[in-house]
């Protein structure tokens, strides 16, 4: 899996963290680029739902509303491996299977929660 990738996609589209980067050429063209602008808080706010509420080895969907007859992102969620560091932080892995028509991609990262209650990638 690309984790490095999906950790700066999700920082850059959902804003759950700090993502600073001159370049961002690397992103090129991944799906999750795809999400229409207007609907990245939608997303963004899923991405937390699912870290605070599904359960380990269950799945989520989120997906885009289609515009101007371009089809859907689809986003299956299924985090795993949720731990307590040793300073009581909870951390999650995050996987997603994202699609778009013929386009699908694997990610996945670990996110831990902050003390404000927010989600942040993390290197673990």
């Amino acid at each position: 899996m690309r984790t490095s990738f999906l950790a700066a996609s999700l920082l850059l589209l959902a804003g759950m963290g700090a993502a600073q980067a001159d370049n961002l050429s690397f992103l090129n063209e991944s799906v999750l680029l795809h999400i229409p602008k207007a609907q990245v808080s939608n997303f963004s706010n899923e991405v937390g739902r699912v870290l605070n509420e599904v359960a380990d080895g269950q799945r989520a969907t989120w997906a885009s509303t289609p515009v101007r007859q371009v089809p859907p992102v689809t986003v299956s969620f299924a985090p795993r491996n949720t731990v307590q560091t040793a300073k009581g932080q909870t951390c999650r892995f995050l996987a997603a299977d994202v699609t778009q028509g013929k386009s699908r991609e694997n990610w996945g990262f670990w996110f831990c929660k902050q003390d404000d209650g927010t989600w942040k990638a993390s290197a673990r």
